[in-house]
């Protein structure tokens, strides 16, 4: 608690207002149009505690209000849609991930500490699903007694589900490329707070699979990112229209599909 607010008093509201050009351009409120496509999505048949979003394995506590989850679900999707639009995930894996991370914090999720480095698997044959699973863990820390049964539901919801693992690997996976993030979301003090992990991969061969697939550590490299952000609400709802309206524009290429 003691990290969350020194993160919320050190938020950078003139770096967010650069980002989103907020001095350029006037937002725009869209609660009745966001409104409808909620109701909607709620309706969906499927698990409340996890969904697919572009190429993200989300999860959720159970204690997160709809809110906490609308903002969490709508700062996933920017954040991916927006580093799509200005890098190739294939060619430019590390200024992908550099501008999805800066999406992230600029949308109200601020973290003090955000690491980019290559994965090392201590096992000569591992999959990508549980390689993340250590990473979570690690960053998680105490906290993992309540992550990690939420994303292993996740991911045994998600292997059960193959038109969900075709979104997934259509949207991470390109030639000899894959990325895909992996994020449980809980309530921490009653804040929501995401475990956000971001998987990259490259490999000698074409990649066909990224989940729940067997590969030896010599035929691929990976990268990880993975870090804590807890949402400052304030700074969020100082773009939130913004971030609403671009997810919605977009919603046929990048959506929520509950597991």
């Amino acid at each position: 608690m003691i990290e969350s607010k020194a993160i919320d008093l050190n938020f950078d509201y003139a770096a967010q207002s650069e980002y989103f050009g907020l001095g350029e351009v006037s937002t725009q409120s869209v609660p009745m149009a966001r409104m409808a496509r909620s109701n909607s999505i709620s309706r969906q048949e499927g698990n409340d505690s996890a969904a697919v979003l572009g190429s993200t394995i989300a999860a959720y506590d159970e204690a997160l209000s709809e809110e906490d989850r609308e903002a969490f679900d709508d700062t996933v999707l920017y954040a991916e849609l927006r580093a799509d639009k200005l890098f190739d995930r294939e060619t430019q894996r590390r200024e992908w991930y550099r501008e999805y991370s800066k999406a992230v914090t600029n949308c109200g999720w601020p973290t003090m500490n955000d690491p980019y480095k290559e994965y090392i698997s201590r096992e000569l044959d591992f999959t990508m699903d549980e390689a993340a699973l250590q990473i979570i863990a690690l960053v998680a820390g105490a906290d993992k007694l309540k992550v990690l049964p939420l994303i292993s539901s996740a991911l045994n919801a998600l292997e059960k589900n193959e038109g969900a693992i075709r979104l997934v690997e259509i949207k991470s996976k390109k030639n000899k490329a894959a990325n895909f993030q992996m994020v449980p979301c809980i309530s921490l003090g009653g804040r929501p707070t995401m475990i956000a992990c971001a998987m990259q991969m490259e490999s000698r061969e074409l990649i066909t699979k990224i989940l729940f697939f067997k590969y030896r550590g010599e035929e691929v490299k990976v990268y990880n990112a993975a870090t804590r952000r807890t949402l400052n609400r304030r700074a969020y709802n100082v773009v939130k229209d913004i971030v609403q309206a671009e997810v919605d524009r977009s919603r046929l290429e990048y959506f929520k599909t509950p597991l």
